[in-house]
């Protein structure tokens, strides 16, 4: 129970990586406030931490309204009594080619992304700098270290709060709060399951590990930046990739060979 008496709060917890992670630190002892835009969502993973045992906060917002955003954060925190441990998972996800990217689009991905990230963020070192203690893990994305193909807003907000994550470390470090990033590469959502079952296999051939990434997967790596034995990490970005940063353009090469058996 590495997060017992702790109180933890995930923006996007409705589905996916956000629920996996949610429902990891409730298993370890924290309760748990959940924030996402969709109430149903919000509603099934707040009742599934329940089972579990832990004491739950529901919040329906948009953390891209930064004055919403931050009364839902310390709000979450009267509720249950403190704040320990913040993750910044909402987002979305739009394609389109460089040339034709909306204003709409644009704005939205930054808004939503890179702005949530900061105001549900500063909230929440605002709540744990009164305890001289606090965690967070902002959600940021291989798109964020690399140029993602038709996916310019995106890439772009994930590289802010990566940005933004550092120096977020260096500013609060003094008062007890390690602030790191997470760099998911392609993992199984529902998002990513909208897509052909065709592309979804060819996709995961385009990475070392010949598969896409599990949310449990992710929920694992905010675990440890969550626990008291990441102390000493700080203004990192931890890639859970399935080694493509590593293998970078030779991963073409790789690809090549797998399909032609050579």
């Amino acid at each position: 129970m590495q997060l017992q008496g702790q109180v933890a709060l995930i923006t996007g917890a409705g589905r996916g990586i956000g629920k996996a992670i949610a429902l990891r630190f409730a298993r370890e002892g924290a309760d748990i406030a959940v924030l996402d835009i969709k109430s149903e969502g919000a509603q099934t993973t707040a009742e599934e931490i329940q089972a579990l045992g832990r004491r739950t906060f529901v919040k329906i917002v948009d953390v891209s309204h930064c004055e919403a955003a931050q009364a839902a954060v310390h709000e979450a925190a009267a509720a249950l009594g403190r704040l320990d441990i913040i993750v910044n998972n909402a987002g979305i996800g739009k394609a389109q080619h460089f040339l034709s990217v909306t204003k709409e689009n644009w704005e939205r991905h930054i808004n939503i992304h890179l702005n949530g990230s900061f105001y549900c963020a500063q909230a929440a070192a605002q709540e744990m700098a009164k305890r001289k203690y606090g965690r967070i893990i902002n959600i940021a994305s291989i798109a964020g270290l690399i140029g993602p193909i038709d996916l310019a807003p995106y890439g772009a907000a994930k590289a802010g709060i990566i940005g933004m994550t550092r120096t977020a470390a260096l500013d609060l470090a003094d008062y007890g709060i390690t602030a790191n990033a997470i760099a998911p590469g392609p993992i199984d959502t529902e998002l990513l399951r909208t897509w052909p079952p065709d592309a979804l296999r060819d996709r995961a051939q385009h990475m070392p590990i010949a598969r896409l990434g599990t949310v449990e997967e992710i929920a694992h790596a905010a675990l440890f930046l969550a626990s008291p034995d990441s102390g000493f990490i700080t203004g990192t970005v931890l890639t859970v990739d399935g080694g493509s940063i590593a293998a970078g353009s030779y991963m073409v090469e790789k690809y090549r060979r797998r399909k032609t058996g050579a």
